[in-house]
């Protein structure tokens, strides 16, 4: 008889390790503090792009895995809220090629024409937009069908998750930092803010230039424009200095931004670590697959993750 594998957290990492464990023949309970729509994952702009993440030989693997999952499942399914898209990072400066260029079919170096006033090099790629309006849903919809079952459930240590279970997934994001005592997480802070659709059409980015951080994300029914990327700053409210900091770089970009009219703010907290922990803890006769410390890339990274989270799981099952 299989034994119930719990996984801990129901944010993208949780329900992409739940949904590849369930279709590997596990069966598979969810507890989590947060479900969707009000977990961090809802309200990351998420497009794929490997950001604040590392060790980067392994988030290049995990991220070309994502990225071939999401062509071959998500892209043909309407409910998913996925399309494909033009991601252009931008640079005021000469860059080299990019550390993740072994994880996409191609790219390609930006245009005069794709390029903001004041850049003059950029990298694009065809990527994947996950409209989290739809995208979380569509997890916990697979979840669940496939037989997973969800409980919402706060644990203030993994004792409580191992009391009833041999074997956990710990996908709890920076809520590790209680549970495990792993002072190697912190967050970075990122504010958003949600206006309605102009006709901007692909995603736009700068990270280490004169709008840092900037970010242009057009879905389907709002754009999401960003962002902060503010270090161990734990404050959730939203701080209307950094929207008018957030608007003003997105006029920055493009005069389209010139006049916008505002949906929504909102703040998440990213679970920035040194690196990634993906990784296998015994306790005892029981065990932890950990799967955590994402950074700004928890989208991108899931289904590579959720992959190496399936094969430990069959290591550990096999020993």
């Amino acid at each position: 008889m299989i034994q119930t594998i719990l996984v801990v957290g129901a944010g993208v990492s949780g329900l992409s390790s739940g949904i590849l464990l369930l279709k590997a023949g596990y069966k598979v309970q969810i507890w989590a503090k947060d479900l969707p729509p009000n977990t961090t994952s809802n309200i990351a702009a998420a497009f794929w792009y490997p950001y604040l993440c590392s060790p980067q030989d392994k988030a290049t693997g995990w991220a070309g895995l994502t990225l071939k999952y999401l062509k071959r499942h998500a892209l043909d399914d309407p409910k998913s809220g996925c399309r494909l898209c033009t991601v252009t990072e931008i640079f005021d400066e000469k860059v080299a090629d990019p550390w993740w260029a072994d994880a996409v079919e191609s790219w390609r170096r930006a245009g005069p024409v794709d390029l903001p006033e004041g850049y003059i090099d950029g990298y694009q790629t065809e990527a994947v937009l996950m409209d989290t309006t739809y995208y979380l849903n569509w997890l916990m919809d697979q979840f669940k069908e496939l037989g997973g079952r969800i409980e919402q459930r706060e644990i203030k240590h993994m004792d409580e998750a191992l009391a009833d279970h041999r074997m956990v997934v710990n996908c709890s994001g920076l809520g590790s930092r209680e549970l495990l005592g792993d002072k190697q997480l912190f967050p970075v802070r990122g504010q958003v803010v949600k206006i309605k659709p102009n006709g901007f059409d692909h995603v736009l980015a700068d990270d280490d230039g004169p709008n840092s951080l900037a970010v242009i994300i057009p879905r389907m029914h709002d754009t999401v424009l960003g962002g902060t990327k503010q270090v161990n700053d734990w404050n959730l409210e939203v701080d209307p200095q950094d929207t008018q900091d957030i608007l003003q770089k997105a006029r920055a970009l493009s005069p389209a931004f010139e006049s916008v009219e505002v949906i929504s703010e909102s703040v998440g907290l990213r679970p920035a670590r040194s690196e990634v922990r993906l990784e296998i803890e015994k306790m005892g006769d029981k065990a932890v697959v950990h799967n955590y410390g994402h950074g700004g890339a928890g989208f991108t990274l899931s289904w590579g993750c959720a992959t190496d989270v399936v094969r430990l799981v069959d290591d550990l099952r096999g020993s």
